[in-house]
């Protein structure tokens, strides 16, 4: 199975979130983009965010990359103006070929639009969202 150029038509950035300490040891937490990456978006129906479930999160999109990218449950995805937490990183069949992730649609809520990875959340997205930006 290959994954086509023109299958990935949305340009993601990728972001870990990052401690750094300045000259006195003040730390400062922030989210750091470590690559950009073209990706395929898919908006889950309600019975597969149902089957997705984990936990008190509800699963919104399954996003697409090329494999080869160190990606991690606990990092994001900024497209647009819109973010999205990394659930679940699968490598598709065991194959090397394409990475997908499942992911929750952070909502806006002021301005730190996403906490860190280890604050719990429970996030839901209505299906009628679309992926479009």
């Amino acid at each position: 199975m290959r994954l086509r150029a023109g299958e990935l038509r949305n340009l993601i950035s990728l972001q870990s979130y990052v401690e750094t300490r300045s000259a006195s040891g003040h730390a400062t937490q922030t989210w750091s983009t470590y690559v950009s990456v073209w990706s395929r978006f898919r908006t889950l129906s309600g019975n597969e965010r149902i089957a997705a479930q984990q936990a008190s999160t509800v699963l919104t999109h399954e996003i697409t990359i090329r494999h080869g990218v160190d990606v991690q449950p606990g990092h994001r995805i900024v497209w647009g103006t819109r973010t999205f937490d990394i659930k679940d990183v699968r490598n598709v069949d065991e194959l090397n070929v394409e990475t997908r992730m499942l992911c929750t649609e952070v909502l806006a809520a002021g301005p730190a639009s996403s906490p860190s990875p280890s604050a719990s959340t429970s996030v839901s997205a209505s299906p009628s969202a679309s992926s479009s930006a």
